[in-house]
């Protein structure tokens, strides 16, 4: 892998203007054989390039811009998304590894029908948006579509009735998309009763907060059998997730207790994922007892994370002291200066090697924070998102 990572490193230089100038106001040597003690040294694209609001991101590309499939968009909780061009061989990586994490966390290859928090993957591919005249598309939409082929319960659905009737009203366009709740319990009791193995997937708030509400209005959950399983992703731990936007944090200890007890299940079968919209790789987690959170594994073979110190950026060696999260990668970036990567995620490096609690090998780290304050967009658009108040 760092072989690799020497030589992508070098050619993204060569096919994108700006990673080059960037190499060379840190001076870089790309003669130097990359190894995981001098990993700091290789030049980063800090998160903020990609972003929409600074006007870079096609700045970013290695290829041809005709050559673009299409952008990567990110959910953006701040409000300013991150725009990503990449061409079809750089979106078949990044689908592959959100595969293989799904199939080791989730055994993907078993289930047999998906609950999502979230509109339907049609819906996704029709939603409005060009940069530079080339569509963009929701980076959850590239992971929704890994799934197409399964039995699907879409959670968040458009109205079209309140579409038509605000635009005679108010002569304007205005998209209305609500939970609904009717679905989500019909799918649940046909699970229990069948005892379908299910994966239910998506938004940390509103997952939390629709059973919470529903387990507080009817004094019950669900049985589901031991293949049901719970896959999280894309944080939210905060109350704000895109446009959502809940009053309150959701403490981890607490959702894991009441999601485990609601569903009748055991911890083991809660995982989440780790990714951004900036680079290829996703990370697996599953829940540690010891430190009361999830840990993400990503192998060495994939990819590398560092971490550096918030104020100096200078590199953190130790473990279980935080700092900002840099992925370094070879595998999917042909299309843009995606090689190094520094994000706005604050994490802890728990282990460099393995995993005390699982013992997968490789990097272990859970998230602590971030960088860029969540403020949640907040959007009228979503009417009715808490169906069981």
């Amino acid at each position: 892998m760092l072989s690799n990572l020497r030589i992508e490193v070098e050619a993204t230089s060569n096919d994108c203007k700006l990673y080059k100038q960037i190499c060379e106001e840190r001076e870089y040597d790309f003669d130097q054989t990359i190894k995981g003690s001098n990993l700091d040294e290789v030049p980063y694209v800090n998160w903020n390039y990609f972003k929409e609001s600074n006007k870079r991101f096609q700045e970013l590309l290695r290829i041809p811009y005709n050559k673009l499939s299409y952008w990567t968009i990110s959910s953006s909780t701040s409000g300013d998304p991150s725009l990503v061009g990449r061409d079809v061989e750089d979106i078949e990586v990044f689908k592959n590894n959100y595969r293989k994490v799904f199939e080791e966390y989730s055994k993907m290859r078993s289930v047999k029908r998906l609950i999502l928090f979230a509109p339907s993957l049609e819906f996704m591919n029709k939603m409005p948006g060009t940069w530079l005249g080339k569509r963009g598309f929701l980076f959850y939409r590239d992971i929704a579509d890994i799934w197409k082929n399964y039995e699907i319960d879409y959670l968040l659905k458009f109205k079209v009735w309140k579409f038509f009737l605000y635009l005679i009203s108010h002569f304007r366009a205005k998209a209305f998309i609500e939970i609904n709740g009717k679905l989500m319990v019909k799918s649940l009791k046909e699970v229990e009763h069948q005892q379908i193995p299910t994966l239910i997937a998506n938004s940390v708030p509103l997952m939390y907060q629709n059973f919470v509400d529903y387990y507080k209005k009817h004094k019950k959950g669900f049985n589901m059998p031991e293949t049901f399983r719970i896959q999280l992703g894309g944080g939210g731990w905060n109350g704000i997730k895109g446009r959502v936007k809940l009053e309150h944090k959701i403490n981890k200890v607490d959702f894991m207790e009441k999601m485990s007890d609601f569903f009748n299940i055991p911890y083991d079968n809660i995982t989440d994922n780790y990714g951004a919209t900036e680079v290829p790789i996703a990370c697996g987690g599953h829940w540690s007892k010891i430190y009361e959170d999830f840990l993400f594994h990503i192998g060495k073979d994939e990819a590398y994370i560092i971490i550096r110190d918030i104020e100096t950026l200078e590199r953190i060696k130790k473990t279980n002291e935080p700092g900002i999260i840099e992925v370094l990668t070879p595998y999917g970036v042909k299309s843009y200066a995606g090689v190094a990567v520094m994000l706005d995620d604050i994490v802890e490096i728990v282990d460099f090697n393995k995993c005390v609690e699982c013992g997968r090998e490789g990097i272990v780290f859970r998230i602590t924070g971030r960088m860029t304050p969540e403020i949640g967009k907040g959007c009228s658009s979503f009417t009715n998102l808490f169906p069981f108040k």
